[in-house]
């Protein structure tokens, strides 16, 4: 039986092999990580189309992988015929709401090979808290890197692991991050030249015969990150700078069918991401209202009394009295209003202009990272900021740190001490 990919859209896609459907981090519609990110294209594959799917693997938590209000539109009786497969985490918020929601789980170590079947093996392996899969069936082997991020050298390491050779190569093609302040296209171009690289040491080290460039068929949709796009790597800029002898570059726009080895031709794929792309041409007009200064002050409190809980301190202010981490002078662009930031006193109102603060940013920004672990991350990947003063970003880390921890299942400094996470660090850096 002939193995194929159905294309869903993004890093999402159908695996048909043996009789057995397997589907990869569906991301079906609407705007991500704080209504910053787009798709390219519009989705095809509609929640009935789940109807038969044996498994669904989600990658790791992020919304255009994992996708909570996507998942709740599929028809309950069919997610109770789902198995939903996903690394064992530490929080186990993901395998939590999958089977609250009636989902099936399974869920799988890092490093460890199940059998979907008689005939089909998956295997995951964790870099950080992203995870790679690596799916065996009798015809071909597919490594899906998705975002995982490890060093060069990590990769030819993972080769000599794996248990058969890759045939089938799917990873992410440009940058999914803040890049650089608008007007910056240096820092812009060396993010996508870098992406590159990281692509280019995956082929040298997994020699795949087939390689389908994915999870990058988004556009950064608002006012504060719109100009990203203009740096972005394509698609067509993608394969035409793979393209080699003995390399099958795949290109697949949502609804595509490939049947895995057989000749195909991606033209009119990449004529209609181009497309696409042009249509593009402005933000959405997505609103956002602003967040009163009482709300943010409460959402301050809590979260201060959260962190008090949950953490150790000392280490930090350690850290503090060596230079290391200093309070943020943050603007709110949408309030007009600026005030000083620290992990130790919270939030405080100042007079300061905004060209004395370091970052520059909505209240609806702050609000997400005063209200979650993951509000950091999602604002630095969502772009939606200015970066005012040079090193402001890594400064706005360091004050969200332990929070980002906590929400992962961790106490700061306790964290560095835990087996899992210096094997997940090991892991990453050095395979």
């Amino acid at each position: 039986m002939s193995d194929s990919i159905l294309w869903i859209n993004h890093a999402g896609y159908e695996l048909r092999t043996e009789g057995l459907r397997i589907v990869s981090d569906p991301w079906i519609e609407g705007l991500a990580f704080a209504d910053s990110w787009a798709q390219t294209a519009k989705t095809r594959y509609t929640y009935e189309d789940f109807a038969g799917v044996d498994y669904i693997w989600f990658s790791h938590e992020h919304p255009d992988h994992f996708a909570p209000g996507n998942l709740r539109k599929i028809p309950e009786a069919i997610r109770k015929t789902i198995t939903v497969l996903f690394a064992r985490t530490r929080d186990g918020r993901v395998a939590a709401y999958c089977e609250k929601l009636g989902f099936k789980l399974r869920e799988i170590a890092d490093g460890e090979r199940i059998a979907l079947s008689d005939k089909v093996h998956f295997t995951l392996g964790s870099v950080n808290y992203d995870s790679w899969s690596f799916v065996e069936t009798p015809e071909r082997t597919y490594l899906n890197m998705n975002d995982c991020v490890p060093r060069l050298s990590w990769h030819a390491k993972l080769a000599k692991r794996l248990p058969r050779p890759v045939d089938v190569l799917l990873t992410q093609f440009s940058y999914a991050s803040f890049v650089g302040n608008a007007g910056d296209a240096q820092s812009a171009g060396h993010a996508a030249r870098y992406k590159f690289t990281q692509m280019r040491a995956q082929i040298e080290a997994y020699k795949p015969k087939i390689l389908i460039p994915f999870a990058s068929y988004v556009w950064f949709c608002r006012q504060e990150n719109f100009h990203m796009n203009a740096g972005a790597n394509t698609i067509a800029h993608a394969v035409e700078t793979f393209a080699r002898p003995g390399l099958d570059i795949v290109v697949l726009y949502p609804g595509d069918e490939y049947q895995t080895g057989r000749p195909h031709d991606s033209r009119d794929a990449l004529a209609r991401y181009a497309a696409d792309a042009q249509s593009h041409a402005g933000p959405l007009p997505v609103p956002d209202a602003p967040v009163p200064a009482d709300q943010l002050e409460q959402l301050d409190v809590e979260q201060r009394a959260r962190i008090a809980a949950q953490n150790t301190l000392w280490p930090l202010r350690l850290a503090a009295m060596m230079g290391m981490l200093k309070p943020i002078r943050l603007h709110l662009t949408d309030l007009g209003r600026s005030l000083t930031y620290s992990v130790f006193d919270g939030l405080r109102w100042t007079d300061a202009p905004m060209e004395d603060c370091e970052i520059a940013l909505s209240s609806t920004m702050l609000a997400l990272m005063l209200q979650h672990g993951y509000g950091y991350g999602t604002v630095s990947i969502s772009g939606r900021f200015v970066e005012l003063k040079p090193g402001a970003r890594a400064m706005l880390s360091r004050n969200f740190v332990a929070q980002r921890y906590n929400e992962m299942g961790y106490s700061f400094p306790s964290v560095f001490l835990q087996r899992d996470y210096i094997k997940a660090k090991f892991r990453s850096n050095f395979g």
